[in-house]
């Protein structure tokens, strides 16, 4: 478990603005301090005042029009809310899509903060929380887990139920017996991501990675013998829990305003799991 910083929220009074309220979640969250090129608002006016908070894995336009209908003008984003690392708009000069989602973030009074370095193992806690692992954690504070005794097929379904989770993949034998689980939460980068897969875990559990990357090495290692899964939940869905333990710690902060938690949109479908109201 995360332990935030000791502080005193103030009472519900309002009028707090988005800069106050930023610089505060960044001192508080669990490496506040920490030196960061994305955690910072990136979107909006920060002397706007703050009326409720959204948290969401992925500043979209469908979680900020669900903020906006729930009257939360403070968005914070785990991800990106610009298509890019760090959110640098150079290359966006002239875009009609970015153009009408900034021009929807003014109309509606919005303010985007994105809280990724700060909040990385804030992610790790909420999607064991989510998924019920905490029990099962071998090493404190690492996404590291000795769970009952399974198969990589029965671990994948149990993963597709538990969040909801219609398009994540697996690389590996179905029936490999897997227990030992190590977890690479959104973008499994690849050199921890191939460390990971050489560690004596069974299956690496990730959001997603480049195909010729994480995924080609363990298809080869399992090629050349190696008894290994590797199952992918997409981005969106393997941060969404941490994001919604990220509300939960957020009323422990703020308490000028209430705080809610915006589910990620999966992206995806496929056609065996069609989108509702599909026929």
């Amino acid at each position: 478990m995360i332990a935030p910083t000791p502080m005193s929220p103030s009472p519900r009074t309002g009028n707090i603005d988005a800069r106050q309220l930023s610089d505060r979640i960044l001192a508080a969250a669990p490496n506040g301090g920490a030196a960061s090129a994305t955690d910072r608002i990136i979107a909006g006016d920060p002397a706007t005042v703050i009326t409720g908070i959204a948290t969401t894995a992925m500043a979209s336009v469908d979680a900020l029009r669900a903020a906006a209908a729930k009257r939360c003008n403070l968005v914070v984003s785990y991800d990106p809310a610009f298509w890019s690392d760090g959110d640098t708009f150079d290359h966006l000069e002239g875009n009609r899509l970015f153009a009408l989602k900034r021009d929807f973030v003014r109309a509606h009074n919005l303010v985007i903060l994105d809280l990724h370095d700060h909040w990385q193992s804030g992610i790790d806690t909420g999607m064991a929380q989510t998924l019920g692992w905490e029990r099962y954690r071998t090493l404190p504070g690492q996404p590291a887990y000795a769970l009952p005794r399974t198969t990589l097929l029965a671990l994948a379904r149990s993963l597709r139920a538990s969040l909801n989770d219609r398009t994540l993949r697996v690389v590996g034998d179905p029936a490999l017996p897997v227990a030992r689980v190590a977890a690479s939460w959104g973008n499994a980068r690849q050199l921890p991501t191939i460390a990971l897969l050489n560690s004596p875990a069974d299956v690496v559990v990730c959001g997603y990675s480049h195909e010729w990357e994480a995924v080609e090495y363990a298809q080869d290692m399992i090629a050349t013998g190696a008894k290994k899964g590797l199952i992918l939940l997409g981005e969106a869905k393997s941060v969404d829990g941490g994001m919604r333990y990220c509300a939960d710690w957020l009323r422990t902060v703020v308490r000028e305003v209430p705080v809610e938690h915006i589910p990620a949109t999966e992206p995806y479908w496929n056609p065996q799991h069609m989108p509702k109201g599909v026929a």
